[in-house]
């Protein structure tokens, strides 16, 4: 009988969601990895604003309705975590593409490759070989950062102001749009989100975690209202 019960247990525990619980490392590792995806694309698309709008103290209305039916972009990143047990940041450099009406690749290249795919309601991750799926329904806050997403490309301001306190401001020649959560699930994970850029180009999202570490991404090589062919579809969204 204690054999069957601890098979019982063992197999429960291997249907539990990826992401739950307490915080633990693997757990961290997949939220960063959402986090990063989402929030990465929408560090993109948020300014892409024409600059009297921030200029005129931040025009929240304006910068929602300069993306609604965007078909899609790409863009290179390097990207600097720090980590607060070490000493030297963690440097990494990679792409971002999306596709409406919701399908998101994070791709690293270097120094070690790995995908992150939202399509269909799942994120799927790709990894040291290694597969993970998620389903997006069934998870609070991986759930939440996709979520805000959808909001942002509805130009629901309501439904993102319901998640986050947002500032959008004037700083020198350019702007900085600040993002925090509300409340749970994502205040578990994330303090703020910080962009900051010049007219329709940000320059930087800076992510800070609730454990303090930070992570500093920079952005190049950015093509808005992108479209892809099938060919490119096939080739760019998939993991391998």
């Amino acid at each position: 009988m204690r054999c069957s019960a601890s098979s019982s247990e063992s197999n429960r525990a291997s249907r539990r969601p990826l992401v739950e619980g307490a915080a633990s490392p693997h757990r961290q590792t997949i939220l960063a990895s959402i986090a990063a995806l989402v929030l990465a694309t929408l560090a993109i698309i948020l300014p892409a604003v024409p600059p009297t709008a921030h200029a005129q103290g931040g025009d929240l209305d304006a910068l929602l309705a300069s993306f609604r039916g965007m078909s899609g972009l790409s863009a290179r990143f390097t990207e600097e975590k720090r980590v607060a047990l070490l000493a030297v940041p963690l440097r990494s450099e990679g792409e971002i593409h999306f596709v409406a009406p919701g399908t998101l690749m994070r791709r690293v290249t270097a120094p070690t490759p790995s995908s992150a795919l939202i399509d269909g309601g799942r994120l799927t991750m790709l990894a040291n070989g290694r597969r993970q799926e998620i389903d997006l329904a069934s998870n609070a806050v991986v759930g939440g950062f996709v979520s805000s997403f959808a909001d942002v490309l509805a130009g629901d301001r309501v439904a993102l102001e319901r998640t986050y306190h947002i500032a959008l401001r004037a700083r020198g020649e350019g702007w900085e749009l600040t993002l925090r959560p509300r409340g749970a699930p994502l205040d578990r994970f994330l303090t703020q989100m910080v962009l900051a850029g010049e007219g329709r180009e940000v320059k930087t999202m800076r992510m800070v975690e609730v454990s303090g570490d930070e992570t500093i991404t920079t952005f190049h090589d950015v093509r808005l209202d992108r479209h892809f062919s099938d060919a490119e579809r096939r080739r760019i969204f998939r993991l391998d």
